[in-house]
C-alpha cells in the first residue's frame, strides 16, 4: 500500500468591524492571541522537532508566500537601504490602535521600525 502523506492546513477568518478604530483594536488583540493559538497547535508530530527543526509551521507558511523582490530582501547591494526586514506575511512590528484606545500604550511599541517616510506622508 501507499504510505500516508503529511499535510498542512490552516484556518483563515475574516472579521467585520464597525469602523477603522474597531478594526485596529481587533487587529492588535489578535496579534496578542495569535501566538497563544499557534502554540496550541504545536502538537503536530511532523513539526515537533522529529522531522523538522521547528515546533510550529509558521515559518514554513511565511517563507512559502514571501513575495519580496531581491531588492526588498536586500539581496541587491545597492538596494540594502530600502530592504524590508521581513515578509509581508510575518509577525507584526507595531500595534496600530489609536492612542485614544483604552488598551493602547506607547510603551508597547518599543521597536525602532524602519518605514518609508514618503509613503507615510502621502
Amino acid at each position: 500500500g501507499q504510505e500516508p502523506r503529511g499535510s498542512c492546513c490552516c484556518l483563515q477568518t475574516t472579521f467585520l468591524a464597525r469602523n477603522l478604530e474597531e478594526a485596529r483594536s481587533l487587529y492588535d488583540h489578535l496579534a496578542v492571541l495569535g501566538p497563544i493559538m499557534l502554540a496550541l497547535t504545536a502538537a503536530t508530530p511532523l513539526y515537533r522537532g522529529r522531522v523538522a527543526d521547528t515546533d510550529v509551521r509558521w515559518s514554513v507558511i511565511s517563507q512559502s508566500v514571501d513575495d519580496r523582490t531581491p531588492e526588498e530582501r536586500g539581496a541587491v547591494p545597492e538596494a540594502k537601504a530600502k530592504a524590508l526586514q521581513k515578509s509581508r506575511y510575518d509577525s507584526i512590528s507595531l500595534f496600530i490602535a489609536d492612542a485614544a484606545n483604552a488598551y493602547f500604550k506607547d510603551k508597547y511599541n518599543d521597536l525602532n521600525v524602519k518605514y518609508d517616510k514618503d509613503a507615510v506622508e502621502r
